[in-house]
């Protein structure tokens, strides 16, 4: 087993700009109309550009809608739930049909299906996603040891409750991510805290890695010598999604609920925003 320990910073961002967000999501998604071709419209008349109903009563567990594909990828959506007091959810799929490989390989597809849901709109306290991904063989089947899956719980209840207690906050992991493979398997656990002399988020995450099954001594060595490596990558990696959280997330929850409105409706009608 390999343990990794690394700590990033991110720039923080109040409850209320979160709970606004998460607000006009639902609002504009509540807002629209379905045509009887399936076509989407927006509250100021304009269609959205990329996504239509293909089955189903809009925002009614059970409805499916369908995204403009990209290249070969065939894209769809399922809602799973939609109350605002209690819970949303929502499944995707994503599905790359067979393609030839170099010098006579077997033909491989992939599919990618993963879920969202959220408790509750009106005042979210968790979140979880899943995602079961493979390579999949002619027949759809997937491919033996060519697959992983992924399951995250992000409590924000004790999100919010650590980094808003400064150094007393109570211990215990907001995020929690579990991914396995066919042969290893990769625990993930965050504690967030606010650091007190500038008011960032200081985020602790650990992550144990180890083998699975009869794979657990086969893999004990590569984790063991390439352990300095892969401390550094996953380093690397975590302090891009900081830089991502800085640069891309954190500018579009800190605008005002009005702005972040027109420009969340000017992407789905148009495909870009000013």
């Amino acid at each position: 087993m390999a343990r990794l320990r690394h700590t990033i910073v991110l720039a923080p961002v109040s409850r209320r700009r979160v709970d606004s967000a998460v607000g006009v999501v639902h609002d504009i998604a509540e807002s629209m109309r379905a045509e009887p071709d399936g076509t989407l419209v927006a509250e100021d008349g304009r269609p959205v550009v990329e996504a239509r109903l293909t089955a189903g009563e809009h925002l009614r567990p059970g409805a499916r809608y369908g995204f403009t594909p990209s290249g070969s990828h065939l894209t769809g959506a399922e809602l799973l739930a939609w109350d605002r007091r209690e819970e949303t959810g929502v499944r995707f799929d994503v599905t790359e049909p067979p393609q030839a490989v170099p010098e006579g390989g077997p033909n491989s597809g992939a599919h990618v299906s993963s879920a969202v849901r959220l408790r509750s709109a009106e005042r979210p306290e968790h979140v979880a996603v899943t995602v079961d991904a493979a390579l999949t063989r002619p027949d759809g089947r997937r491919r033996r040891l060519r697959w992983f899956t992924v399951h995250g719980d992000l409590d924000l209840a004790r999100w919010w409750e650590a980094v808003e207690s400064g150094p007393h906050a109570p211990g215990g992991p907001a995020l929690t991510v579990d991914i396995r493979h066919p042969i290893l398997r990769a625990g993930v656990r965050a504690v967030p805290r606010r650091d007190p002399a500038d008011g960032t988020w200081r985020l602790d995450v650990e992550i144990m890695l180890r083998g699975r099954g009869l794979a657990r001594p086969v893999a004990a060595v590569p984790l063991l010598v390439t352990r300095r490596m892969l401390h550094r990558a996953v380093g690397e990696a975590l302090d891009r999604l900081a830089d991502d959280w800085r640069a891309v997330l954190l500018p579009e929850l800190d605008r005002e609920p009005e702005d972040f409105r027109r420009r969340l409706l000017d992407e789905l009608c148009t495909g870009s925003v000013d």
